[in-house]
């Protein structure tokens, strides 16, 4: 029996341990390529669920290495971006490693003459021709295209490079990195209580997830990446239009087409300041839909709308649990609603194959019927 989205979110815990736990040998090749080539910052290079993994990463990452990271697109990189570049780290991320936007960018940056490394989540992959790095991220095989194991993997490696990077060269101390990695140790022994109470939510207010007009997406700050995956995992899945925005931002224009059916789905930052406005904002949309569920341990949110644990970790780390609530809930409102499958044009789209955006085909499991 073929795995699914739920097998692979079950399996993150051991994943991400591993990594967390063998994050100097992991990470060592792209640490030295970082010091060798005398880079000053990170310039990441991704599409989809990957340039998703890196946004959740990058508060971190600033946090830890206290230094910029660039995150870009790899066509508006090549197209828009080539001749404004630094000299940073660039590193294209894929976890097929055949993504044809992001062998055009390595490629785009080799004619530049620049040093270009890879992150790949498969060995076997096209990225391998190009790049002068490739390094795998650990991830193991996902056959499930809608990747959920991938994003949370991702993030975590870029968190451990930054760590291991950031005491190679003295920007932190080794009591503040082994407090850094208990805590990402952390969230791993508090993904699976995220995992249950969301299916037990999810299962007691299923009409309120089965079927919204739209789903809006709403955060700030370190929780922002999470929200913006959460929507992309959520159209693609569900085939439910989902969008993700700046709790704030939300308010001034976005909000005015909204309508009871729509479900509103928010993450707060915990002990971040930030987060009252955002509980606020949850309290006050109440006004236009019932269908408001917020990720929160305060208790100004009601348990049958709030998605909480028993234990936390901070702002910058959370992220790597939170994220379950939102890869669950996609997965549990497409196998309740539509199951996989989009509209008769999307697959005929699909099928016609004018644009593709692999270099290899049968990569992944076939889910939304496709033939």
């Amino acid at each position: 029996m073929e795995k699914t989205m739920l097998d692979y979110i079950r399996e993150t815990p051991d994943v991400l341990l591993n990594i967390i736990d063998h994050s100097e040998e992991y990470t060592k090749a792209l640490v030295d390529a970082y010091l060798e080539q005398k880079c000053d910052g990170l310039y990441l290079i991704a599409s989809g669920s990957s340039y998703n993994g890196s946004l959740i990463a990058k508060p971190f990452i600033r946090h830890i290495l206290g230094t910029e990271m660039i995150l870009q697109t790899p066509f508006t990189f090549v197209n828009h971006e080539l001749n404004y570049i630094g000299d940073q780290l660039f590193i294209a991320v894929s976890q097929s490693g055949c993504s044809t936007n992001t062998l055009d960018a390595l490629k785009a940056l080799k004619e530049k003459g620049k040093f270009t490394s890879c992150l790949v989540g498969r060995d076997d992959c096209d990225a391998r021709d190009i790049a002068d790095l490739t390094v795998n991220w650990q991830v193991g095989e996902e056959k499930v295209g809608f990747v959920t194991v991938g994003v949370s993997s991702l993030t975590c490696f870029l968190m451990c490079f930054a760590l291991e990077l950031a005491r190679k060269t003295g920007k932190i101390t080794d009591e503040k990195y082994d407090h850094a990695k208990t805590q990402l140790r952390k969230t791993q022994t508090i993904q699976p209580e995220m995992l249950e109470k969301t299916i037990e939510l999810f299962n007691r207010k299923k009409e309120d997830f089965t079927d919204p007009s739209r789903v809006i997406l709403l955060s700030s700050g370190p929780q922002y990446g999470i929200v913006v995956e959460g929507a992309l995992k959520v159209a693609e899945t569900s085939c439910i239009s989902a969008m993700a925005y700046e709790a704030e931002e939300f308010l001034h224009g976005p909000i005015y087409p909204s309508r009871p059916e729509d479900l509103i789905l928010i993450a707060d930052n915990g002990d971040d300041p930030s987060s009252e406005r955002m509980l606020d904002i949850a309290d006050a949309l109440r006004d236009i839909t019932e269908k408001v569920f917020v990720i929160t341990d305060s208790e100004r949110i009601d348990e049958d709308h709030r998605f909480s644990t028993s234990d936390h970790t901070c702002k910058y780390t959370s992220v790597l649990y939170k994220l379950t609530c939102l890869q669950t809930l996609a997965c549990l409102m497409t196998e309740n609603s539509n199951h996989y499958e989009p509209h008769e044009c999307v697959k005929a789209f699909r099928k016609a194959n004018k644009v593709a955006s692999k270099t290899r085909e049968d990569l992944y499991l076939n889910l939304q019927k496709i033939e």
